[in-house]
């Protein structure tokens, strides 16, 4: 005994067993992690000489993409432990309070969800009450709500393929990439597998974009981009990031058609919106004195605002990348891979603004004034959340504009000459498969250690 514990006392002999315990746990996290790389580094040269051998299509590409985006969800969506999610509790507690009090909750701590505006709850309120009806345990319960974001995620992909259609987007690397974006993105991934109300965001968003770019505008077009904005602020006011983008793009689009045409484009974009949300905004301000009834949230002050500032965006980058865990507390290394990608897309834009800006328009097509509007929004969507949600900015705010970041990010990436070459499309498939099954695994290694 001694010779296997070398220490004195039983305090230090408990010490070293934790400690080895530990290490042994982290081992197999880590081995865990290794195989989900591995099983990606075997599709990826698997694609690789197939496609030597006859060649890999680009629409097989898109098959795997998401065929795997699937899976590692409903991997999460089994194993991840009940309420191990972003206030995964809170969300499932306001669906059993409609289902079971038929009204309107009221918030009254600063750690409950009842201040959200209850569209995204009501959807899940039927699939409740039927669990409740069949005695089922909260834990299958949780698991069937969360499949309701699987579904959702369903919608995002099928409307975000009639975005790219309707922008022309025929480059396959772009396609690729954009998709491989929403499919594998290890946050999303993780996000749209659980109880949140973001999730019902990103399909309206979608929905939003595609009108938005059809090409041929009309009046019900814009009517019913103000019926979704609507929708949109019923379910997270972070929806609101969507009005500059419609408004900035209207503006670009029918910049040669005259000021009165543009106006009532916009009057049917917004108007309906706020008359939709209006009740809502009224019962909040009426409870809580704002119209957000958000409790708990930091004032912003000008005076440290520089290193607050510049340390949430460095957390908005991480959590944006590679998070999971109820408090985004499972991430080690992977946000930094993320990060690189984000940095290598920004210096290509910033290259092709530069010195191949003819590269970049001839990227855009004519839909350039799209593109730049996108880039508005997002930036006016980071000021937002910097200023709004000081000391508690996330990625996952970013992702209702999460289809605009992916398509400027691959516009940035195919500025590079590399990204023209045979297999770079078969690489970014197999990149972003690697990277999700990867931290998949070792998600859910840490979940169950």
């Amino acid at each position: 005994e001694r010779q296997q514990y070398p220490y004195e006392n039983d305090s230090c002999r408990r010490l070293f067993v934790a400690y080895r315990e530990g290490r042994m746990a982290s081992l197999s996290i880590y081995l865990a992690a290794g195989c989900g790389a591995l099983a990606g580094v075997v599709l990826w040269l698997g694609a690789f000489f197939m496609n030597k051998v006859r060649g890999v299509q680009t629409r097989q590409l898109l098959t795997a993409t998401l065929a795997i985006g699937f899976i590692g969800r409903a991997a999460f969506l089994l194993l991840t432990p009940t309420f191990y999610a972003p206030d995964e509790r809170p969300h499932f507690e306001y669906v059993k309070y409609l289902a079971e009090q038929h009204s309107l909750p009221v918030s009254t701590t600063a750690t409950d969800e009842y201040f959200q505006p209850p569209l995204y709850y009501l959807l899940l309120t039927p699939f409740y009450s039927l669990a409740h009806a069949l005695s089922l345990r909260d834990s299958i319960t949780v698991r069937i709500l969360r499949a309701f974001s699987i579904l959702l995620w369903g919608i995002t992909v099928l409307l975000a393929f009639k975005f790219l259609e309707c922008l022309s987007v025929d480059d396959a690397f772009v396609k690729i990439f954009v998709v491989g974006m929403i499919a594998l993105l290890p946050t999303f991934t993780f996000l749209s597998s659980v109880i949140n109300n973001d999730n019902l965001i990103l399909p309206i968003g979608a929905a939003i974009l595609w009108l938005l770019v059809r090409p041929e505008p009309s009046l019900k077009n814009s009517a019913l981009i103000g019926i979704l904005l609507g929708l949109g602020l019923l379910t997270k006011l972070t929806a609101i990031v969507y009005a500059p983008l419609i408004a900035l793009t209207l503006l670009m689009r029918f910049r040669k058609t005259g000021a009165p045409l543009v106006l009532l484009h916009l009057a049917l974009s917004i108007i309906p919106a706020l008359i939709i949300w209006s009740p809502w905004a009224l019962r909040a301000w009426g409870l809580y004195g704002s119209l957000s009834g958000m409790s708990g949230t930091v004032p912003f002050e000008w005076g440290t605002a520089i290193p607050v500032i510049w340390g949430e965006l460095g957390e908005i980058n991480k959590t944006f990348w590679a998070v999971s865990g109820e408090y985004n507390n499972v991430s080690s290394f992977y946000p930094i891979v993320g990060k690189l990608l984000f940095y290598l897309s920004l210096a290509g834009l910033l290259y092709g603004l530069l010195f191949k800006r003819e590269r970049l328009i001839s990227l855009a097509r004519e839909d350039a004034a799209v593109m730049l509007a996108s880039a508005l929004a997002i930036l006016i969507n980071l000021v937002l959340i910097l200023i709004l949600l000081y000391h508690q900015g996330q990625g996952r705010y970013l992702f209702p504009l999460l289809i605009p970041i992916a398509l400027l990010m691959a516009v940035g990436l195919r500025v590079f000459p590399a990204s023209g070459a045979a297999n770079s499309r078969i690489h970014v498939s197999a990149f972003f498969i690697t990277y999700v099954l990867s931290f998949i695994c070792f998600s859910l290694a840490v979940f169950r250690a």
